[in-house]
């Protein structure tokens, strides 16, 4: 099982909402919202397809400029 921490980058002022909409995605686990307005989560999937498509899910968001790889790990389910 893959497991990666992200940073998001959202448009200035829009972080508080784009952690609000991430967090009801499934897979992604949202831990804070850095005074900068960087969001960190973490992203768990069955494959590394499913991985890569909730990343692209997560650049779709409205007002999300850059999803960056912090961490990534494969874990025994």
């Amino acid at each position: 099982m893959p497991v990666s921490g992200v940073v998001l980058r959202c448009l200035e002022g829009c972080a508080d909402s784009v952690a609000a909409e991430i967090s009801s995605i499934s897979g992604v686990e949202v831990h804070g919202v850095l005074p900068d307005g960087q969001i960190i989560a973490v992203i768990e999937a069955d494959t590394v397809q499913e991985e890569v498509n909730l990343v692209s899910e997560l650049h779709d968001v409205k007002d999300v400029i850059t999803v960056r790889l912090a961490y990534h790990n494969f874990e025994d389910a």
